[in-house]
């Protein structure tokens, strides 16, 4: 390549960038295509292998009391942090029972941090929750940029979010955020639990935007959840929970 060429090469990448655009680039979401040859097989129960494998959890739930039970079962046993322990109960005698039923208290009710109503899979969540004695917390676009709002929300420990697909080949979960479906539900708290209902399990990705183009251009974000967060940047040691949720749990609904 001569001096000359790599001048004009430069310009045009610089040029490019500036104007945020890819030359030749149409901005319209993807196409509808063909996905790859489909393999045979149960679609539930590989889903739910490959989630296992990653140490994610799968639940059934036929109902929106089974649905906030299970929430509520999961914030239990994660009683011993510091965020679910209220004044009148240390660590060490944290129970179940501390967080559910008619015992519950303000002090040491765990804060819930979800998606709005109207974008879960199962309806009247929140007053279920509430009825056993969460604490519901709900991300608000007019406040992002308010220190109180966002402290407040970091004392969550458990995220609700409901989920577009699932993906059976490697037991991912797909989101779309956007209004009334905060990303921080599924990337600040230390446990995220997303609602799938069972109709909505594909295979991979590719079939699931085969048959959803629109779903890559239809929010904020476009992102494939795969397991809890890990890195082994650090001695080459497996940490989960770095950057983001240290266990995913996907409760199935019909």
């Amino acid at each position: 390549m001569t001096t000359e060429n790599r001048a004009r090469m430069r310009a045009a990448l610089r040029g490019a960038v500036g104007k945020a655009l890819l030359p030749a680039a149409e901005l319209t979401h993807p196409g509808r295509f063909t996905p790859p040859p489909s393999e045979r097989y149960d679609l539930e129960e590989r889903f739910r292998a490959e989630l296992t494998k990653l140490a994610g959890v799968v639940h059934d739930a036929r109902s929106t009391d089974d649905v906030a039970s299970i929430i509520m079962e999961v914030a239990a046993a994660n009683a011993t942090t510091s965020a679910f322990v209220g004044p009148s109960v240390s660590p060490a005698k944290a129970t179940t029972s501390a967080f559910v039923g008619p015992g519950f208290s303000p002090a040491n009710a765990p804060k819930i941090l979800m998606w709005d109503e109207r974008e879960l899979p199962v309806p009247g969540l929140a007053e279920a929750l509430r009825a056993r004695g969460a604490t519901i917390l709900t991300q608000s676009p007019d406040k992002t940029r308010d220190n109180a709002h966002r402290a407040e929300l970091a004392t969550a420990v458990v995220g609700v979010t409901g989920a577009d697909g699932g993906l059976a080949a490697t037991g991912s979960i797909v989101l779309t955020s956007g209004p009334g479906r905060g990303r921080l539900a599924s990337l600040l708290t230390p446990i995220h639990v997303a609602v799938l209902k069972r109709s909505r399990l594909f295979e991979t990705l590719a079939t699931y935007i085969g048959q959803h183009p629109e779903a890559v251009t239809a929010g904020a974000n476009f992102v494939c959840i795969t397991g809890p967060s890990r890195t082994a940047d650090i001695e080459h040691v497996l940490a989960r929970g770095v950057h983001g949720p240290k266990e995913i749990h996907v409760v199935m609904v019909d």
